[in-house]
């Protein structure tokens, strides 16, 4: 069997001759032109969450700057001061056409980002099916647990306005989710209940959100990758022969 094996594998490479395959990258399907040069500018916020635009801008920056060079919010401010540009306040044609003038970038990134959730659920306690007999009681303890999901909705609106012209070439609006669970084993005011004291969804401890920060990043991730899918470029694998 061994034997077949490798005679199979010489004739795979015999046939194959001295063909290779190389990556190649295909240019995106939306293009910005000149020197690939983009402006990240302040997304404004419809949420209560005051640091998620920082965050959701921040990750479009990073993902940009894998093609392109990026300038983020914090170097394009002064040329919003300059036209008198705030949050709130998108440009309009002629000033997308300045912006692009007075950064020097072919084109500006701006958008609004319009929901977050990050609803914490509990199920109630049920048994995990490990039990022990109490030693002084001689009653059959049980232990229970119960299930707390995580979960992350970002949703926002991006748009890239080429700075020649002023037109809007990209718009899109996007979600992002994610979400986790964990199991925790009910402790108080046990950790094995009698079973005349079975626990309720009162026993419960209050829902923890230490999982947030972690689930938050990768909806935020999703919802960019998005809408950035179209802006980035593409890779396959070609076959060249010797």
């Amino acid at each position: 069997m061994k034997r077949k094996l490798i005679l199979l594998l010489l004739a795979a490479v015999l046939l194959s001759g001295c063909a290779s395959y190389e990556r190649v990258q295909n240019p995106p399907r939306v293009t910005v032109g000149g020197s690939n040069t983009v402006a990240v500018l302040f997304f404004d916020n419809f949420t209560d969450d005051y640091a998620i635009t920082h965050e959701v801008e921040q990750e479009i920056v990073k993902t940009l700057s894998g093609y392109y060079r990026v300038l983020p919010p914090s170097e394009t401010e002064w040329a919003l001061v300059r036209l008198g540009l705030l949050r709130g306040h998108s440009p309009d044609r002629d000033q997308a056409v300045r912006l692009g003038q007075m950064l020097g970038v072919d084109a500006v990134v701006v958008g609004e980002v319009s929901g977050y959730f990050q609803p914490v659920t509990q199920t109630p306690p049920y048994p995990t099916g490990r039990t022990k007999v109490d030693e002084r009681t001689g009653q059959l303890l049980s232990q229970y647990e119960y299930l707390e999901s995580t979960k992350v909705m970002v949703g926002f609106t991006g748009r890239v306005m080429e700075t020649r012209t002023g037109n809007v070439i990209h718009r899109l609006r996007v979600e992002g989710q994610a979400d986790t669970e964990r199991k925790e084993i009910l402790r108080f005011p046990y950790e094995w209940w009698p079973p005349n004291r079975k626990p309720t969804a009162w026993d419960v401890p209050a829902p923890s959100y230490s999982q947030v920060p972690y689930v938050r990043q990768s909806a935020i991730r999703q919802a960019v990758s998005q809408f950035t899918a179209d802006l980035m470029p593409t890779y396959t694998w070609v076959r060249v022969d010797d």
